[in-house]
């Protein structure tokens, strides 16, 4: 059964992880740790990309190209959230790319500025959603499309989580080291949750397609987790961000591999 403090803590997670109004009332126990609001990361990703799936939807059932639909959910996606994850990403390119020594890739991660690295991946990130979306749109039904979307959304989020937790924070002093890890009833139920999410899409999107979503996705995610452990020892805010947006778009190539 769902009870207030289960609604508190998706109320939350919604509320960090992106720009909805969420009523403070949610957030009156609010300590700032994430040990236990991660573990409805999962929850929070899907019903944040739900309404801008939904449209999506409805605009490609009426007929609307599918490029602008794609276009136009690229942006919302991004918005919705501020641009939270894809920061990390190209904080993380940067970093990694602009140097080998620890302190120096942290440094140049801490920089507001944006390099060339963080530009490329900023670029090359929303062309292959707007590739693969576009994909999507055409040769799936507008439902088919709407439970794709959300499954990338809400899986997305929590193979951060699994990251989070594989890795100490990199940073002492960091924000990521700040709110805590993730507990293990946190990780559980992100597990649940990202294996009610892969039922669905197993039904509604395909075996295939699915199983090559799940495969990439794992192979980016241990991959990226374990570049992270060689180049900074840990994990940040922005290794967070940026495993999000990378088994996205995993999930994303995955689902467009068979169309």
């Amino acid at each position: 059964m769902i009870n207030a403090n289960h609604i508190d803590k998706i109320a939350q997670a919604i509320g960090f992880l992106s720009r909805y109004p969420v009523p403070s009332k949610h957030f009156h126990n609010d300590d700032g740790k994430m040990t236990e609001t991660s573990g409805y990361y999962v929850i929070a990703g899907t019903l944040i990309a739900f309404p801008i799936a939904l449209f999506g939807a409805i605009l490609t059932a009426w007929g609307i190209n599918a490029l602008l639909v794609a276009a136009v959910l690229v942006a919302s996606l991004t918005f919705i959230t501020g641009g939270l994850h894809e920061d990390g990403l190209s904080d993380c390119a940067d970093g990694f790319w602009g140097s080998s020594q620890k302190e120096k890739i942290l440094t140049i991660m801490k920089d507001s500025r944006l390099g060339t690295y963080g530009t490329l991946a900023l670029l090359f990130s929303v062309l292959i959603k707007f590739v693969t979306l576009t994909l999507i749109l055409t040769h799936m039904s507008a439902f088919t499309a709407l439970i794709a979307i959300i499954v990338a959304s809400g899986c997305s989020r929590g193979i951060m989580v699994w990251h989070w937790s594989e890795l100490p924070p990199a940073k002492d002093d960091g924000v990521a080291a700040s709110v805590g890890l993730p507990s293990s009833t946190s990780l559980q139920l992100v597990m649940i949750s990202m294996a009610i999410l892969g039922v669905l899409s197993f039904i509604f999107v395909g075996f295939l397609a699915t199983s090559l979503a799940i495969i990439i996705a794992a192979a980016i995610s241990f991959y990226f987790t374990k570049l992270c452990d060689d180049k900074i020892d840990g994990h940040t805010g922005d290794t967070i961000g940026a495993t999000q947006q990378l088994s996205e778009i995993a999930i994303l190539i995955g689902f467009a591999l068979v169309l």
